[in-house]
């Protein structure tokens, strides 16, 4: 579209000259397999150290990314607008305190009731659904992504390679390049993924598991980060107590999985309380959110054939409910086709916290679910006047627009707004959808391949940029913007290509 500006786009991570490094120092390894061991330990990167780790933070974001597009694939991370936007500003209100301008800090929920969190490769940070409603404050919450966000500040997933490997660094460099070969070309063959899936597999695992040490380090900076980010710093000793009195363990270490893959003991409960007290005391600054999105989270993640509007009826029938309590009633009672009657809670709820937009894209869903569009559409352009650019807002707004046959009005409004956020991948493929709904094919295409970047699949990429070249219609700046775009992809894939010959 002429006059927009382009999506802005997710950046490629170009870590070729360290694959090839890598793929290099693994062919070295190989050839002098059988020769002095000392010259093959030579031949090593040096994995002991954090400065130096075998992977840089531009390599293990690619791993990362690779996990994260599995689990996506696997329809494991929970989608939604307003708890992907939550989560990822409770995050980075963590991840501003570790300053470390370098990493990539990337919070996601997972759609499930196992009571876990854990970081991996590459500052992806990841709290199951079942963790995030056993919280009772945000400092719950946020201590938790505290600590896995020190994880991720100390490097102990890189740092953790070392320690598990000292026997067989020659097979971990393998695997490892395995990994990152995978994630760069989509390689095929029955090796090739028994290769990919053996590494990513360890990846993973050493992402979930430290030691006692580390751990102990994690609390230490953990406790730190919420100090900073305002939060009550005595919260991550509570958390893990109060999980523990749940299992009813004297050691604190059974079935839960956060625990079997964080163990904690009292002694390491009483130092992180010690630690918390010595901050000086300061206004706890928490988000009134937090309530809010645990119950839109209570009822999303609920199977599809669980009424959720009988759970709150009995909440009901016991004490009354509190706000956000009445929110989740009234998402419930939208999936249960009484959209009428969540209308109208709704609305009395927005006008009584107007500062929360959720409640505006959650009136305007309801009214356009009880088939009143034109005051679903009155309802979303009043919210994106107050709230300029909110990205949650201007989803939903742009879904209703495309619903009542506005595709064109949905594209220009979601390139307008994603031009000056970085985009979720949901969101992009959003905007794919509502260019080719306008009619537009070349960005359609476009955005797909910007929705491939985004999860790391490259040659899924070049086949949709190939597409929007192709498109008929195009204008100057499309063709110019698609084409630089896919030359940069070619030479990134030109310069794996050369590092598996290489390593060949």
């Amino acid at each position: 579209m002429q006059g927009l500006t382009p999506l802005r786009r997710p950046r490629l991570h170009p870590f070729g000259a360290a694959l090839a490094g890598l793929l290099l120092t693994l062919a070295a390894v190989n050839a002098q397999a059988a020769g002095d061991p000392g010259a093959v330990a030579a031949q090593l990167p040096d994995m002991g150290s954090p400065e130096n780790a075998v992977l840089s933070k531009a390599d293990e974001y690619q791993i990362g990314l690779m996990a994260v597009r599995q689990l996506r694939g696997q329809d494991l991370i929970f989608e939604d607008p307003e708890l992907t936007d939550y989560i990822q500003h409770l995050g980075s209100r963590l991840a501003a305190q570790a300053r470390d301008d370098d990493q990539n800090f990337q919070y996601f929920i997972i759609r499930s009731n196992e009571i876990n969190a854990f970081a991996t490769y590459g500052g992806f940070i990841c709290v199951n659904s079942g963790l995030v409603l056993l919280t009772q404050s945000e400092s719950d919450l946020a201590a938790v992504l505290g600590h896995e966000t020190a994880h991720v500040r100390q490097r102990h997933i890189a740092r953790s390679i070392l320690a598990e490997s000292r026997m067989s660094l020659g097979t971990t460099a393998a695997m490892l390049a395995a990994v990152l070969i995978g994630a760069a070309s989509g390689a095929g063959g029955q090796a090739m993924e028994g290769a990919i899936a053996m590494s990513q597999g360890i990846a993973l695992q050493q992402s979930m598991n430290f030691t006692r040490g580390e751990e102990e380090e994690a609390d230490r900076v953990g406790i730190g980060l919420l100090a900073g980010a305002g939060f009550n710093t005595l919260a991550m000793a509570d958390f893990f107590e109060s999980m523990g009195r749940r299992e009813g363990l004297a050691e604190i270490s059974g079935p839960l999985d956060m625990l079997r893959n964080h163990p904690v003991t009292r002694d390491r409960i009483a130092e992180a309380r010690t630690r918390a007290v010595q901050y000086a005391k300061s206004p706890i600054n928490e988000s009134i959110l937090f309530q809010w999105m645990r119950e839109r989270l209570r009822v999303l993640v609920a199977p599809t054939d669980k009424d959720m509007t009988v759970y709150y009826a009995q909440l009901r029938d016991r004490r009354a409910l509190t706000d956000p309590e009445r929110y989740g009633e009234a998402l419930a009672q939208t999936r249960a086709n009484q959209a009428g009657t969540a209308a109208v809670t709704l609305r009395e709820l927005r006008e009584k916290y107007p500062q929360i937009t959720a409640l505006y894209a959650a009136l305007g869903q309801a009214l356009q679910a009880d088939h009143q569009s034109a005051a679903a559409l009155t309802e979303f352009e009043r919210a994106m006047a107050l709230f300029p650019r909110n990205v949650p807002l201007a989803v939903r707004y742009a879904d209703t627009l495309m619903q009542t046959g506005h595709a064109s009005q949905a594209h220009a409004l979601l390139l307008d707004v994603f031009n000056n956020t970085t985009p979720t991948p949901e969101q992009i493929r959003l905007t794919a959808l509502a260019a080719s709904a306008a009619g537009d094919t070349g960005d359609a295409s476009y955005y797909m391949s910007e929705y491939h970047i985004s999860n790391g699949d490259l040659p899924l990429a070049n086949q949709q940029l190939e597409l929007a070249l192709a498109s008929p219609n195009l204008t100057t700046v499309q063709r110019q913007r698609f084409r630089a775009r896919l030359d940069e992809i070619r030479e990134w894939m030109r310069e794996q290509r050369l590092a598996r010959t290489a390593a060949q």
